[in-house]
């Protein structure tokens, strides 16, 4: 499986796939948070609660997919910084795991929308993800 996901296609490749995917979810954590998307597309379908809890819930997955991207960015050597290298090695496994129970979540979500569009894409970013991480 190793082989095949490497001839499949290429780090840099999956890295640029993937930043490009985390900018535009960026994108979207800052529409939902100042309200021009509804909240009821996020977190299962649950952030409606009150009016601030979408925005915090939006701010932690702004956060999130920005370390997520910045993880990224360090393992694949484009911000050189050894020490930050050094951990976005291991960082890049939590990336893939969460990519990977994001799925599952996704497809258990209130949201018919949201299992619809963001179960395929958690799956296409944790393949991604996998192929970062088995990058030496």
């Amino acid at each position: 499986m190793i082989s095949l996901l490497r001839g499949l296609i290429s780090a840099r490749t999956a890295a640029n796939v993937l930043l490009g995917v985390l900018t535009l979810l960026a994108v979207f954590h800052v529409l939902v948070a100042l309200g021009i998307l509804p909240a009821a597309l996020v977190w299962g379908g649950r952030a409606t609660a009150s009016p601030l809890d979408p925005v915090l819930l939006e701010t932690i997955s702004l956060v999130v997919t920005l370390l997520f991207a910045l993880i990224v960015v360090a393992h694949v050597g484009y911000l050189r910084s050894p020490g930050l290298r050094a951990a976005a090695r291991y960082g890049i496994w939590l990336v893939f795991a969460y990519f990977t129970f994001n799925i599952i979540g996704n497809a258990a979500s209130l949201s018919s929308l949201e299992s619809l569009i963001f179960t395929p894409v958690s799956f296409v970013l944790a393949i991604l993800a996998l192929r970062l991480a088995l990058e030496r």
